[in-house]
């Protein structure tokens, strides 16, 4: 049996018998509150008593964030399965299982925070050394976003009209200036005080977040940042994960699916990233230019981009998941999209 979760929404279920008594237990990683975005929700670690019967255990990760996958690996070689996690205005972070509980290491494992849109982690050893690297889907570099460590992407939030829902506003910096990404009309639509604030277009058009709200508004609201959209490898380099290039294909869209295999049966892993997001807002568009990006391995950690006219590849949609199965001992790749039929590519 299963205690009862809050109603916020959960994004990935990842089980391991985390603590080595045999049987397993599960992750469950929270999304976000419905109408609080991006308040961090509740991620819950359930223990089971070998019975079938799960209990909520008391973790440091429980508030980590707005959590859209997992991964348990033993990171450190000890026998103990630690926990990886990533999410919306997230950095990609660690906790290490010791006999004490998880203890955030990430710093021991990234010299800079990478925060990201990140959708999907994956591990596997690219560079033939016997250590797991980590592939990272991220929201890609071929849209109006962009962030980096000087010029971040910057989220505002706090219930700036005192009416019981959070108003969250997006920064992004343009010729060296951060302006919130909402139109005037999105915002007087938003927040109606702002009709008053800003009487014409003009006034709105160069406004910074210090302009539209006051010092007083400012200081009751929290902020998050994002610092890369950009998806990555990570390379296993003496305990350290030290980002590696991806051929600019991987950056076209969203990556929310990674699949490592084998797939030219030449004893190297190559990269499958899928994607793509078209549920955006008409200003923002779709971000759907994946359409299947199969990235060749050398066996050293490099990739080469796979025209699709060879992989024979060509995946339309807002890819949702990704599974290799067999059917008549023969391999195949089902691709499911959102509102789409399952789709099937046999090797």
């Amino acid at each position: 049996a299963l205690p009862v979760l809050n109603a916020n929404s959960k994004a990935c279920v990842k089980p391991c018998d985390f603590d080595g008594d045999g049987d397993i237990d599960i992750f469950v990683g929270g999304r976000v509150i419905p109408g609080k975005y991006p308040v961090a929700p509740e991620s819950y670690l359930l223990l089971n008593d070998g019975k079938g019967k799960f209990t909520i255990a008391n973790i440091p990760f429980a508030k980590a964030g707005m959590v859209t996958d997992a991964q348990w690996i033993d990171l450190n070689v000890d026998g103990r399965k630690d926990l990886v996690l990533c999410g919306e205005f997230m950095p990609i972070t660690i906790f290490i299982n010791t006999k004490e509980g998880f203890i955030d290491k990430t710093q021991d494992y990234f010299a800079t925070p990478l925060k990201g849109f990140w959708f999907k982690i994956d591990f596997a050893d690219v560079n033939g050394d016997g250590k797991p690297d980590l592939i990272a889907g991220n929201l890609g570099q071929n849209s109006q976003f962009r962030a980096s460590e000087k010029e971040p992407a910057e989220l505002y939030y706090a219930d700036f009209d005192t009416n019981g829902s959070i108003d969250p506003f997006f920064n992004f910096y343009s010729d060296g200036k951060s302006y919130p990404f909402v139109s005037r009309d999105e915002i007087n639509e938003q927040i109606y005080p702002m009709r008053r604030r800003f009487t014409s277009y003009k006034a709105y058009a160069d406004a910074t977040i210090n302009e539209i709200f006051t010092p007083q508004e400012l200081a009751t609201a929290s902020k998050l940042s994002i610092n890369t959209t950009q998806t990555s490898l990570f390379i296993n380099q003496n305990g350290k994960f030290v980002e590696a290039n991806l051929p600019i294909q991987a950056q076209f869209a969203p990556v929310s699916q990674i699949l490592t295999n084998d797939f030219d049966h030449d004893g190297k892993l190559d990269l499958l990233l899928l994607g793509n997001h078209s549920d955006n807002r008409l200003k923002i568009g779709s971000m759907d230019a994946n359409y299947g990006c199969l990235l060749k391995g050398d066996g050293k950690g490099g990739f080469t981009y796979i025209e699709q006219s060879t992989s024979g590849l060509s995946i339309t949609g807002d890819v949702k998941a990704v599974l290799e199965i067999k059917i008549n001992k023969a391999p195949y790749l089902l691709i499911g999209t959102s509102e789409g039929p399952l789709k099937f590519f046999k090797e």
